[in-house]
């Protein structure tokens, strides 16, 4: 059975590939988590926070790492001169989603940039657009069904801009509040399985998920810290990579969170090891987190520095971890030869 897919989203999709069709996507979208670490480790070597700083930091991680990943996730809050110092080779992917979700009624509802439309953004050089969405499948159901609804009107505008929509889920859940805990890693993974068996129907018109490691890989044994007691073995962990992978329709992403660059890249060696067919990765705050307490303290030419060797190293290491164990994002619809190429007839 053939799967349907606009020209647009298919070239949009390929540009933001390497050449095998697997994704290293460097992710630049953080806003205000983003501005918060700025800030604090500006004033850790006492001087004030400079707003300028967030910006000439991403416009030249941008630069020194684009050259190594296939696309950049970027925000036009703080990003857009970013935009303009990645490699053209790389493809672009525009952040949609405001960096904090409503949460005036406990239901972290996820909300858009009220000066963008998908509209417009098909008219700017981006290859596709990102929405982040806090979910707990097993939460209230009015609330999930109002944030179904979200997603749904949100493929709808993807399809008709032609421009592929990745969905970034994250879990939690309504009484477990540290995700940190051993607590919440020993339900995270049945939250992100569970979510991914929702979000994987194909009336949400998600091309690409960007998941979390369904596994905290701080609490698998043989990984963890000497003083950590181990939640999961590394036979239930495989399991459950492969458990997770098997659910999806979709072709997924795992993104680095606020784990150490080192632990996401076992994390994901794991997985293909497990038999997770993944697209690629989302390298974002792990990849990059060290290098803001080197800008602040040694300014433009230490985090150049710092991008050159340590940068360069991680991210170059993550892509040896894909080519070996990565597959392309087609080949979750059983290949380029199973999709049915369309042309868009909506023109915005």
């Amino acid at each position: 059975m053939q799967t349907k897919l606009s020209r647009g989203k298919f070239e949009n999709l390929q540009k933001l590939a390497d050449d095998e069709g697997t994704l290293t996507i460097l992710g630049l979208d953080q806003r205000k988590s983003f501005q918060k670490a700025m800030a604090q480790a500006q004033e850790q070597t006492g001087n004030q926070f400079n707003e300028k700083k967030c910006y000439e930091f991403k416009q030249l991680v941008s630069e020194y790492l684009s050259p190594f990943a296939s696309g950049v996730l970027l925000d036009q809050e703080l990003g857009t001169e970013a935009m303009k110092t990645k490699t053209a080779q790389a493809g672009l992917i525009t952040a949609y989603d405001c960096s904090e979700p409503d949460n005036s009624k406990n239901t972290h509802f996820p909300r858009l940039l009220s000066n963008l439309s998908l509209n417009r953004l098909a008219h700017t050089s981006t290859n596709g657009v990102k929405v982040r969405i806090a979910y707990n499948p097993h939460g209230d159901a009015q609330i999930n069904d109002q944030k179904q609804a979200f997603l749904e009107r949100v493929g709808a505008e993807a399809l008709a801009a032609d421009l592929p929509l990745f969905i970034e889920p994250v879990v939690y859940d309504d009484t477990i509040i540290d995700r940190k805990s051993a607590e919440f890693a020993k339900i995270r993974p049945m939250l992100i399985i569970d979510t991914l068996k929702e979000l994987t129907k194909s009336r949400y018109h998600i091309d690409i998920l960007q998941i979390e490691t369904p596994i905290d890989f701080n609490f698998v044994d043989g990984f963890t810290d000497s003083e950590i007691t181990s939640v999961y073995s590394k036979r239930e962990a495989a399991k459950l990579f492969k458990e997770a992978s098997d659910i999806t329709t979709r072709p997924f992403l795992y993104e680095s969170g606020p784990e150490s660059i080192e632990t996401f890249m076992a994390a994901v060696k794991f997985a293909g090891q497990s038999g997770a067919k993944f697209a690629g990765i989302l390298a974002g705050q792990s990849l990059w987190q060290e290098a803001i307490h080197t800008y602040a303290t040694s300014d433009e030419q230490g985090l150049k520095t710092w991008l050159e060797t340590t940068g360069k190293t991680n991210l170059t290491a993550l892509n040896d971890i894909l080519e070996n164990y990565a597959t392309p994002w087609y080949d979750r619809f059983g290949g380029k030869k199973s999709l049915d190429i369309f042309d868009n007839p909506i023109e915005l």
